[in-house]
């Protein structure tokens, strides 16, 4: 069996895993119907609605810390989950009131990823319990984030097959139903995901108590500084990747309008979409089952081939004719998500093996403050962007920029990586 497969031989795992895999392909359902709505509402100004949910995680990520390191894993998780799915049914209520509405549509997204960051740092606190053999924490990280990424492939395809059959505010309806499905499968194993011996931590109330955690996080971070310094590079590269994947591709989509065996417009996008997420599980499969010899080096190839296959992408859009162009974005797209998982898998399982407990909640919710912080401002600063260079070139320079990123940060951690080899080497034939 593949190595990154091998945890779901455990039924607890099993169960949080269908769980998380329905709710993540629902809300990627809904990430790609809230950018069309909004395209086609507002066009180039959908970067607001995208910066929308970048701010509400970001003041939750700084300000919530306090409230939510009072609750158990289990409970973070279950209400979230619930919250979450009624969060996602607002707009379709006010579709049969209003019609389609941009503010509701907003509060949404922004309900969305507030909920986002009470669920997500209580989950990887809760895997290094659910996993007793602490050697298996790659193979879960692995498979864990093959969640997120095969949600990235199935989300949009479903779109594209959905929009036959359904108007585009119901996709947000089945992206309720997914949310359900992942609240019911943590309840159902809720004694597995809790330490007993690991009380939730109790601290000041108020905006005193908001600054502690925050403090605290940032001190965790400095305590390591690898592990920091990784972190940090993730959250800000978060910012033009989200611009580039959400946003620039479905405008490159609208402009360029890449078609090929009836499939155009949606369904267009979807599939690119849809082939990114391929690139994603492949590069799972590899990172999740792979140990790397030097594996800081290693992790920055991931921002090569994203920022390659972005610049690739845009490329593609500008010089390949119908029918070529649909499939000439759509294998740059596989290139540009074979990259994230060789970052992000080795991150998050050096963290969880560097903190403790509520230390990597508290660790991991400052990340995703951070991260959105860099979401905000890049998905600010698209929009004026769309307007003076166009959603190509946008596209084209942020992979350039995560290009640059990868490649700087391989070469420098290559240099540390072999400078500790060498050493031995000068000793011995000193010696």
């Amino acid at each position: 069996m593949i190595p990154v497969l091998r945890p779901l031989k455990d039924p607890a795992v099993a169960t949080v895993w269908s769980g998380l895999a329905a709710s993540t392909i629902g809300e990627d359902l809904f990430r790609v119907a809230v950018v069309w709505i909004a395209a086609g509402q507002i066009g180039n100004a959908a970067g607001y609605v995208n910066a929308a949910q970048y701010g509400a995680m970001l003041a939750v990520g700084l300000l919530g810390a306090s409230l939510f390191d009072r609750w158990r894993a289990d409970r973070a998780m279950i209400g979230a989950k619930y919250a979450s799915a009624v969060l996602a049914l607002l707009p379709v209520a006010g579709f049969y009131i209003w019609g389609i509405s941009i503010p509701l549509l907003v509060l949404s997204v922004m309900g969305l990823a507030a909920m986002r960051m009470v669920f997500n740092p209580a989950l990887q606190s809760a895997v290094p319990v659910l996993v007793k053999d602490r050697e298996a924490l790659q193979a879960i990280n692995g498979l864990f984030d093959a969640t997120f990424r095969l949600a990235r492939l199935i989300g949009p395809v479903l779109a594209a097959v959905l929009n036959a059959l359904l108007p585009v505010i119901h996709f947000l309806s089945v992206t309720a139903v997914g949310f359900v499905a992942s609240a019911v499968a943590v309840w159902m194993v809720r004694d597995r995901v809790v330490d007993p011996a690991n009380k939730p931590r109790v601290g000041r109330g108020g905006w005193r108590g908001a600054w502690d955690a925050l403090l605290d996080g940032a001190r965790l971070m400095l305590s390591e500084p690898t592990t920091g310094a990784l972190l940090l590079v993730n959250a800000f590269a978060n910012g033009p990747w989200s611009v580039a994947l959400q946003l620039a591709i479905a405008l490159m989509v609208v402009e360029h309008d890449p078609h090929l065996f009836g499939f155009h417009g949606l369904a267009a996008l979807g599939l690119i979409i849809g082939t990114i997420g391929v690139g994603d599980v492949i590069g799972n499969l590899v990172a999740g089952s792979v140990r790397f010899a030097r594996p800081l080096s290693t992790m920055f190839l991931g921002y090569v081939a994203m920022g390659l296959g972005f610049v690739l992408l845009a490329l593609a859009a500008w010089g390949l004719p119908n029918p070529y162009k649909l499939p000439g974005m759509m294998l740059s797209g596989m290139v540009a998500g074979l990259g994230g998982p060789f970052f992000f898998i080795p991150m998050i399982t050096r963290m969880q093996t560097t903190f403790r407990g509520a230390e990597i909640a508290r660790v991991f919710r400052l990340r995703l403050a951070i991260m959105a912080g860099s979401m905000l401002v890049f998905n600010l600063g698209a929009t004026p962007l769309f307007d003076l260079i166009g959603p190509t070139h946008t596209e084209f320079y942020l992979g350039l920029l995560l290009l640059g990123l990868g490649v700087v940060g391989h070469f420098y951690y290559r240099r540390r990586e072999i400078e500790p080899e060498r050493t031995p080497r000068i000793v011995a034939d000193l010696e």
